[in-house]
């Protein structure tokens, strides 16, 4: 049985948030590991720890900054730049404004710009205090990002919030000078709420709330962004959606709102049909500018909030940033001058000061000396070897009805090969990418899909090898074939090949499928069902019934489509950002329907069915009602029930597994049997029994928990491993190849905030 597989941006954020939770647990093990010391039983020893961990704390707060170190530098001048986020000074003499990580000023006229933060941590987006005597910006400098301020000369830089684990933007100043306002959203694709921080410290004042009940779903959070407080303090005024990465984006999405500091009222107070976004209010606050879309590109509107009149300043301007992550704000900042007439923003790598009566634009020129220091080169080359290729990935292994023969798909090929340890051999000689072969329920033929560009095909062939027979009349996305128990039908998904080929993104079959059975003799296409999200289906020894995984669970039917009957839901916990329990990727039944195979997160499930009326009975895999054991600990590909129920496999990389059922227990391991021991002690009161009785409690409970745990490593001996060893000639020019790539030129602050990748080939012959 093939385990579904995730999306490409699935797989994407899987890979970031893998080693997001890689960071987090280890600093986790970190801190119980200082735990444990500080329980030590001797008093003496406890002191001696206590001054250990105090020196490393103090050696700590000592080594500050970021762990990566500079290897090598980057120097050059340039007189422009994109995407500036930038502010001017209340005398209006001077510019602050962001280039590649860096903190410059600059006169107001132009000229040569200066830098006043600079290093291997990315600065950003600075603004300056209403007296003038200090910038506020964003820096990852000490690992994370957080807010800091610094004087204009460079000096005094501090650290106002110390969040470990947050993004911030566009930081603003109350008009006091004594908080700064800011956009702060949980690492990922959280959404943003409105904070305010005191210059002085603290651990920050929560304003909105992206997530107002315990129930609201992720993409009806809404966001508070580019936060902006009136000069008299009594307002605050943001852009604000719901949700917050989306695919396919529909306008409207941002509009701006308006919150009383007093009572926290909100109103929505601009809203265009393309959005309203980065509000920045005039020094008076009688006039609040912001920007929109018209048809393709984005522009300036100037809104009087006395009078409501609203109109064109500049159009069009730098593009938006609406359909990404907005992590730096929606548009970048700009800012008006203290006269209220005129603002500075940058446009086409310029800085650009416009009047906002006549709409006359002049550049305000600078050049800055850029000098980066990076970190280590990423540069390896690596030699490719010009002999056979290694298969490293087996795709649906499935074992023969008898169990002696393997059956699987590689390098777009079927290969069979005799079990345990036989050669694989190609099953067919075409060139056509063949997959999912099924084995039938004599072991005589095997049936199979092949995919082209024209479209895909069902086919058999015999099990010896030989010349195919092609069953399916018209071309299709043919997925998932399963022999009927009585050998005479071959049940399968069919969808539209045109769509498959035009769709944005290839996750094998079309969401427009239909579940069909072929006659196993071939012949025409006879609907069972549309499939409206259905996986690939499977039998049980009712003859006359077929399983398939849906959005609702594992269902069987009839194959007219009747007596549709719903048996059983899976669920797991998701990664972090999943709140709430999360359906498996695919389920299967045994045989005998008394257990069923679920893949969840990747992790394979063997659980008991249970059989009631009524409801769907619904099982959590991490707190189940039924006997649950999770078979696998570093995921599986692939999975299947063989030997008539019998016996379970999976398959990873290249390798195959099988465990029989017989060998499973349900006793949970050590580290699991003290993690429940541990909370159900938690729960009850420490003092009902005595010291004595606890501790001879506990060693009797050890003891027994070094019996099953040898009983559970015994266990473990039965599952059986067999590589499958596979080799392909390789189709590469002669000579050597050195591959030299995906050079990293900058790091900034832990992340690739700025990187460029090349490949070189050499060819030597």
């Amino acid at each position: 049985m093939r385990a579904k597989q995730p999306s490409l941006r699935s797989t994407a954020w899987l890979a970031v948030l893998t080693m997001m939770a890689g960071a987090f647990f280890g600093g986790q093990a970190v801190l119980s590991a200082g735990a444990r010391r500080q329980e030590a039983p001797e008093q003496e020893k406890d002191k001696k720890e206590e001054k250990k961990d105090e020196k490393k704390t103090d050696k700590k707060d000592e080594k500050k900054g970021l762990p990566l170190k500079s290897d090598r530098k980057i120097e050059f001048t340039t007189d422009e730049g994109t995407w500036l986020s930038l502010d001017v000074s209340p005398d209006a003499k001077t510019i602050a404004f962001e280039l590649v990580g860096d903190l410059y000023t600059l006169p107001i006229e132009g000229g040569q710009a200066k830098l006043i933060s600079g290093g291997m941590f990315f600065d950003s987006q600075p603004k300056f205090s209403p007296d003038g005597q200090w910038i506020a910006f964003l820096s990852d400098r000490e690992g994370s990002e957080n807010i800091w301020i610094i004087h204009p000369d460079g000096t005094g830089a501090k650290q106002v919030s110390k969040d470990p684990n947050s993004e911030f933007t566009s930081p603003s100043w109350a008009p006091d000078g004594k908080y700064i306002f800011v956009s702060k959203a949980a690492f990922g694709i959280g959404s943003s709420e409105a904070w305010m921080y005191h210059v002085d410290g603290g651990t920050g004042v929560q304003i909105t709330k992206s997530k107002p009940t315990p129930t609201t779903k992720r993409q009806e959070r809404p966001n508070a962004m580019g936060v902006v407080a009136s000069a008299d303090g009594k307002y605050l005024y943001y852009a604000t959606k719901l949700g917050s990465l989306a695919y396919n984006l529909q306008f409207p999405s941002w509009h701006i709102a308006r919150r009383d500091r007093k009572t926290g009222d909100e109103d929505d107070i601009i809203q265009q049909i393309r959005s309203a976004f980065r509000p920045v209010l005039s020094p008076d606050g009688k006039q609040l500018l912001y920007v929109t879309r018209y048809e393709t590109e984005s522009g300036l509107r100037l809104r009087n909030l006395e009078s409501g009149e609203d109109r064109w300043v500049k159009y069009p301007v730098t593009r938006d940033d609406q359909e990404s992550l907005f992590t730096r704000d929606v548009f970048p900042g700009y800012a008006f001058l203290p006269n209220g007439k005129e603002i500075i923003y940058n446009q086409d790598g310029k800085i650009k000061r416009l009047d906002l009566v006549s709409g006359t634009e002049k550049v305000i020129p600078f050049t800055a000396q850029v000098s980066q220091e990076l970190g280590p080169k990423l540069d390896f080359p690596q030699k490719v070897e010009q002999g056979p290729v290694k298969v490293r990935l087996i795709m649906d292994p499935v074992e023969s009805p008898d169990g002696k023969r393997l059956a699987f798909s590689a390098m777009t090929h079927l290969y069979t090969m005799e079990l345990p340890g036989g050669k694989p051999q190609r099953l067919t000689s075409g060139n056509t990418p063949e997959f999912q072969p099924a084995w039938s329920p004599d072991g005589k033929s095997i049936a199979y899909v092949t995919w082209s560009r024209e479209g895909g095909r069902l086919w058999k062939t015999s099990a010896a090898g030989g010349t195919p027979t092609q069953l399916s009349k018209s071309l299709a996305v043919y997925s998932n074939p399963a022999w009927s128990p009585d050998g005479t039908k071959i049940v399968l998904l069919r969808g539209n090949a045109y769509d498959r080929e035009n769709s944005v993104f290839d996750g094998g079959q079309t969401g427009n499928a239909d579940l069909v059975w072929i006659p196993s003799e071939g012949g025409d296409a006879n609907l069972i069902l549309p499939a409206r999200g259905a996986g690939g289906p499977h039998f049980t020894r009712e003859k006359d019934r077929i399983y398939v995984y849906t959005p609702q669970g594992l269902v069987s039917l009839r194959y007219d489509g009747t007596d549709r009957r719903n048996h059983l839901i899976v669920k797991g916990q998701g990664l972090y950002f999943f709140e709430e329990p999360i359906p498996a990727d695919d389920i299967q039944p045994s045989p005998d329907g008394q257990w069923v195979l679920a893949h969840v997160m990747n992790q394979l499930y063997l659980i008991a069915m249970p059989v009631v009326g009524g409801e769907t009975p619904t099982v959590n895999v991490t707190s189940a009602a039924v006997p649950v054991k999770r078979l696998t600990d570093i995921g599986a590909d692939y999975f299947q029930w063989a030997d008539d129920g019998k016996t379970i496999t999976w398959a990873v990389g290249a390798s195959l597994f099988r465990e029989p059922l017989s060998a499973i227990s349900f006793e949970p391991t050590k580290d699991e049997k003290k993690e429940a021991e541990k909370k159900e002690a938690e729960a009850k009161d420490a003092d009902k029994s005595g010291p004595d009785k606890k501790d001879t409690d506990a060693k009797k409970d050890e003891k027994k928990d070094e019996k099953k745990e040898r009983k559970l490593k015994e266990q473990e001996k039965d599952v059986q491993e067999i590589a499958v060893n596979l080799e392909i000639p390789r189709k590469t020019p002669k000579g050597t190849i050195v591959l030299r790539g995906a050079t990293v030129i900058t790091l900034r602050g832990g992340q690739a905030r700025r990187a460029a990748f090349r490949q070189e080939r050499k060819y030597s012959t």
